[in-house]
């Protein structure tokens, strides 16, 4: 904790040093992502005083000072700062699922011969066998294809008549980027479901759906993320597949 720091280099810090300091603890949260030259900015003074303050509290420099404020910003945080991230991400995720047109997502679904689906985390995984268990009761049997080895050697069955959909949370999957060119090569439709950012998967994805995803902090020594967003995506896309199938 920063004050912590600060009661044990009391003795070290300068009058400008506690300017600075009061500064950073009345704002914390901004100053956790503010660059060294933004910070100097704000306190009115020079970055080699900031960076002398950063190493007089224990720190190598101003990214390892900055690294920390993130830290104890997300340790900082309440259960209703948790429930309010929730909620962030199931609105959001929402917004972002009616702002695209999913009937031809559907119609790759409920006409592909064959359903593959990819997922790269085991948090993703669960959301894959989800649906997979909810495509079931539609009579839609969704094979998941367990790694990065299998998925080459599978690519060569795949048809252009087929689907694969893909879940990843970065969508920077540098690893299955051959195999993702060659599935675009012959053609063959992908759904990708990402969360909301640019990345490779979802640029090299025929159909793309985006879900939001917040980290809740460091909790005993594990960075603790949010899938509801995910969950819930999950969740809107079989209902809107069951509503277009029960409709066309």
């Amino acid at each position: 904790m920063l004050k912590d720091l600060i009661n044990k280099y009391y003795d070290q810090l300068s009058n400008n040093d506690f300017y600075v300091l009061d500064y950073v603890l009345s704002h914390l949260d901004q100053c956790a992502t503010m660059t060294i030259n933004e910070l100097s900015k704000k306190c009115a003074t020079s970055k080699s005083s900031i960076l002398r303050l950063t190493q007089k509290l224990g720190f190598s420099g101003y990214s390892e000072f900055k690294f920390s404020l993130k830290h104890e910003v997300k340790e900082s945080m309440t259960v209703d700062d948790f429930f309010q991230l929730s909620q962030k991400d199931i609105k959001l995720t929402e917004k972002l699922f009616h702002k695209i047109d999913k009937t031809p997502i559907y119609r790759a679904i409920d006409q592909a011969e064959t359903l593959y689906g990819f997922a790269t985390g085991w948090g993703q995984r669960n959301a894959l066998e989800e649906l997979s268990r909810y495509l079931v009761s539609c009579e839609k049997t969704l094979y998941i294809i367990p790694a990065a080895t299998e998925l080459n050697i599978a690519i060569s069955r795949i048809k252009p008549t087929d689907l694969i959909i893909f879940i990843s949370l970065s969508g920077d999957v540098e690893n299955i980027i051959h195999e993702l060119k060659a599935l675009s090569i012959r053609q063959i439709p992908t759904l990708s479901i990402t969360s909301f950012k640019n990345n490779h998967l979802a640029e090299l994805s025929t159909y793309h759906l985006y879900y939001t995803t917040s980290d809740l902090g460091y909790h005993f020594g594990v960075e603790q993320k949010s899938f509801i967003g995910l969950q819930y995506i999950i969740d809107l896309l079989f209902r809107g597949y069951l509503n277009y199938t029960i409709h066309k």
